[in-house]
């Protein structure tokens, strides 16, 4: 297999991944899905998304405060799920070999924004004599405040989860952004990052689909935009926060290779460009939200 070959694997055993997560009742009610994965069930022609990144229900941690607790009742219930789901095919193609689930990060993070990442590598028969097949992940977040707004469900194979809302995730897109620029990494004294240009493309890619006349749309967007970036003390004090280092975000952006060629930077910049004029002149930015010690 080429590089192309193993990503196009990936993004095939994700989709039977989320198909097992939303068999196991108790993961459907206790992990909330999220990012390019349901982006990609939304708009079916969006970006391949090489993991699943979800978020713990609000209820799931208080029932289970410990940290050693929650990770014992994941591993449980998600060997349980894949190994059913891969088990009830017919043939049986693929095999659960191993599921690690780690803390992330590591140790106790200083807001309690404390997480999960999972990793699982799978057998697949259809490929016995291939070596080194990808392992798969995935990112489980700390609970975030959500509205009426955030969350729905969507249709994985013949069963339902619970999701992001498509106006809940382009609100998250823009604080992830926000979130991965300079300025924010030193207001929460984090180490820098690489901007996450692949959530400019995505939110382009929505623009495309919802266009910045649906005022329904991108005013509840705009309000999970806000209430996202409240919950991690992302601030946004203008239109210009969005184009912080914008020549080196260009320069990202075209060497970027899990990012698609059918939406170009120039179009990338009219998008943001447009739905930050709209969020201004609906009031929704500017704002700042002053950093809280951890409750």
């Amino acid at each position: 297999m080429n590089q192309n070959d193993f990503e196009k694997w990936k993004f095939e055993v994700l989709l039977e991944l989320l198909q097992a997560l939303a068999e196991n009742k108790f993961l459907k009610k206790n992990l909330i899905l999220k990012g390019a994965i349901i982006l990609n069930q939304y708009l079916p022609n969006s970006r391949k998304s090489l993991d699943i990144d979800t978020n713990l229900s609000r209820k799931f941690v208080n029932v289970n405060p410990s940290r050693e607790r929650q990770k014992s009742i994941l591993r449980e219930h998600l060997e349980l799920a894949i190994s059913r789901h891969f088990e009830g095919q017919d043939p049986v193609r693929y095999e659960l070999l191993n599921l690690k689930i780690e803390s992330h990060p590591k140790g106790l993070h200083p807001r309690g924004w404390e997480g999960f990442q999972i990793t699982i590598s799978i057998k697949d028969n259809n490929h016995a004599s291939v070596r080194g097949l990808p392992n798969l992940t995935i990112d489980v977040a700390a609970p975030e405040p959500l509205s009426e707004d955030s969350l729905t469900e969507i249709s994985i194979g013949r069963s339902k989860i619970q999701v992001y809302s498509l106006e809940r995730i382009a609100g998250e897109k823009a604080r992830a952004y926000l979130s991965s620029l300079p300025t924010y990494r030193e207001k929460v004294r984090a180490s820098d990052r690489t901007p996450r240009v692949r959530d400019l493309y995505d939110l382009a890619n929505i623009l495309h689909h919802k266009r910045i006349s649906d005022r329904a749309f991108w005013n509840a967007a705009g309000r999970e935009f806000r209430l996202a970036c409240e919950s991690r003390y992302v601030d946004c004090p203008g239109i210009d926060c969005f184009f912080e280092d914008w020549s080196k975000i260009e320069g990202l952006y075209s060497k970027t290779p899990i990012i698609p060629a059918d939406i170009l930077f120039n179009e990338v910049e009219k998008s943001i460009l447009a739905i930050s004029r709209y969020w201004k002149k609906k009031g929704i930015i500017p704002f700042s939200f002053p950093l809280q010690s951890a409750s």
